[in-house]
């Protein structure tokens, strides 16, 4: 699903408002950077008076060798000058878009780090790639490339009509008589380039979400053999890519032929009737050498006018597209009661929750249940019951619609979503581990230096002490990428060692020991089980064996609550707790007889 659509465009003078207004406290500095490019381009444009002089006071009344050197050192110090001032604005443009750029990125990954959940929901990880990346970059060269070429342009303008008016005011008027045409095709031009721009913007967002995408889930990809369908689909996308792509290359080829044909006839004519008033006598060479040059330095950087308009277009669609970011609200973390001298008990009562992710379907409907503190509550039921959206109620990564729970004998709501994470850990069934070592892995769930005794007391309790010690560099191994250097039980250990050295006062450990072998499950429990004493603990499993210790078991089916109650309480009833272990039971038997049938063999 694109970020972008259902949004409303702004007005390109909105949005170059709002792009200036990005650069902030390096105003002043770009300001000045962009008065140096004036007087730059004055002393540029200088050097063709001194020509005027030279030629008609100096080489045509052959004055000697002494003025030719004094006007030469003139024009000497005016180009030292020039470059002195050149270099001013070049340090100071690049200062500014460097550190707009950075503020800009800054605060787009802080703002995408306080989204809601349900956004990160809907949205694609590559489209939210690509436009912190190129659309920033591209408001980068706006202030860096765009912004200079446009003031150099009108400076050009502006300096080169004085000094031809100052020369013959009727070559002047007649050498700008382009002017409103380029300026007029100019401005139709960004129109037709911002919309070609922004098209083939978004389809380079699909094109970056699908190649993450695939190399996200290149193991998936290569064990179902799939790689040669993954190549169809990316050629499809690209033959779109390449579609927009040539779209866009023609708009910007069709204006330079144009362009050309119109400047070119147009300094044809200045020249024409230049050379002619020269030779008749009206106006002096070193005038119409001079006039021909500044002519020159008129009307093609008008040309360059429409390249400017088109990159200007490419930053207006960037800037709308990161502002559709920026727009979104922020998840609220901090209103409601945040102290940290909050210590939450654990004590937890569901009254009539209910809640969906779209309006008009729900996903938990009527759930009442108590959870006194200290207590384990197991979930159990079938794919899509629920479970995992009831537990991600707790910490408010979504909130209830309907109902009440209460927690502590406050209206969860009450209680900020900062201070719910800091006191509630979770483990989740496909933990994610960052391309860091094992041990900030380990200390990432905790804002505090902690001692190497405490990792390493986590990590014996979720029984992966002695496998990290087995790593080439124990806990400073880098682990790979998402964890890929390491097997699912692996990281699923160092995922509950993270969990349980943040201390929480609820623990959610949502299907955390699903890719152990037995053995490991049964270390791991006995572990925990001194750890989550005096804690409140949500338990969602399909073993039988991990959820018979739970006090309460609750067992979902579409969203509502078809059974509850011990385990002893629930294998006495008929129902989908007792065909589950019914089954498992009869598994776990049929195995174990096949593995005393092949000792005996």
């Amino acid at each position: 699903m694109s970020i972008q659509k259902n949004k409303p465009k702004k007005s390109g003078w909105n949005s170059l408002r709002g792009l200036f207004s990005l650069i902030g406290a390096s105003k002043t500095l770009y300001i000045l950077s962009i008065l140096a490019l004036a007087v730059t381009v004055a002393l540029e444009m200088s050097g063709f008076l001194v020509i005027r002089h030279v030629v008609d006071k100096v080489i045509i009344i052959k004055k000697g060798i002494k003025p030719l050197a004094f006007w030469a050192g003139i024009f000497l110090l005016a180009s030292l000058g020039r470059g002195f001032f050149s270099y001013l604005h070049g340090k100071g443009k690049a200062r500014c878009a460097e550190t707009v750029t950075r503020q800009i990125r800054n605060g787009l990954y802080d703002h995408m780090q306080r989204l809601s959940f349900s956004y990160h929901d809907r949205s694609q990880t590559g489209e939210l790639v690509q436009r912190a990346t190129s659309d920033v970059d591209e408001i980068r060269r706006f202030f860096a490339e765009q912004i200079p070429a446009v003031c150099q342009i009108l400076f050009q303008f502006s300096i080169n009509l004085a000094i031809l008016l100052f020369l013959e005011w009727r070559l002047a008027l007649l050498s700008i008589i382009i002017v409103p045409v380029v300026g007029g095709i100019s401005s139709w031009f960004f129109f037709r380039i911002f919309e070609a721009y922004d098209s083939f913007q978004d389809q380079e967002g699909h094109m970056t979400a699908r190649i993450q995408e695939n190399l996200s889930g290149i193991r998936v990809v290569r064990a179902f053999a799939r790689q040669k369908w993954e190549i169809e689909q990316f050629r499809e996308i690209n033959r779109e890519q390449l579609k927009r792509g040539l779209k866009l290359t023609w708009w910007n080829s069709f204006y330079w032929p144009f362009g050309h044909i119109l400047c070119g006839l147009q300094f044809c004519l200045t020249l024409l009737i230049g050379g002619y008033m020269a030779i008749d006598g009206a106006i002096s060479p070193g005038t119409f050498i001079a006039f021909s040059s500044l002519v020159n330095s008129l009307i093609w950087p008008m040309q360059e006018l429409g390249r400017t308009m088109a990159e200007l277009s490419k930053s207006h669609v960037s800037y709308q597209r990161i502002r559709v970011i920026l727009d979104e609200e922020q998840e609220d973390l901090i209103s409601g009661n945040s102290s940290d001298e909050i210590h939450l008990k654990g004590d937890l009562e569901f009254k009539k929750v209910k809640f969906g992710y779209t309006e008009n379907l729900p996903v938990l409907q009527d759930i009442s249940f108590s959870c006194p503190r200290g207590s384990k509550i197991a979930l159990l039921g079938t794919t899509g019951s629920g479970k995992t959206t009831l537990v991600n109620l707790l910490p408010r990564f979504y909130d209830y619609t309907g109902g009440e729970i209460l927690l502590d004998g406050e209206p969860l709501k009450n209680y900020s979503r900062h201070m719910l994470r800091r006191q509630i850990g979770i483990v989740e069934q496909e933990p994610f581990l960052f391309s860091m070592t094992v041990r900030e892995n380990l200390t990432y769930s905790v804002d505090r230096k902690v001692s190497q005794e405490e990792v390493e007391a986590a990590a014996k309790a979720a029984s992966i002490h002695h496998s990290i010690l087995s790593f080439p560099e124990g806990y400073d191994t880098m682990v790979g990428e998402k964890g890929v250097s390491l097997s699912g039980g692996q990281k699923q250990r160092i995922a509950i060692a993270r969990t349980l050295l943040k201390d929480p006062r609820i623990l959610i450990l949502d299907d955390s020991t699903s890719a152990v072998d037995a053995d490991t499950e049964a270390r791991i429990k006995k572990a925990m089980n001194g750890l989550m004493k005096n804690r409140t603990t949500f338990l969602i499993a399909h073993r039988i064996q991990t959820l018979k210790q739970a006090d309460t078991i609750l067992v979902l089916d579409k969203g509502r609550i078809v059974q509850q109650g011990s385990h002893e309480e629930l294998i006495r009833r008929d129902g989908f707790y007792k065909d589950v272990f019914r089954l498992q039971t009869r598994m776990e038997e049929e195995l174990q007889e096949e593995l005393q049938a092949a000792g005996a063999v």
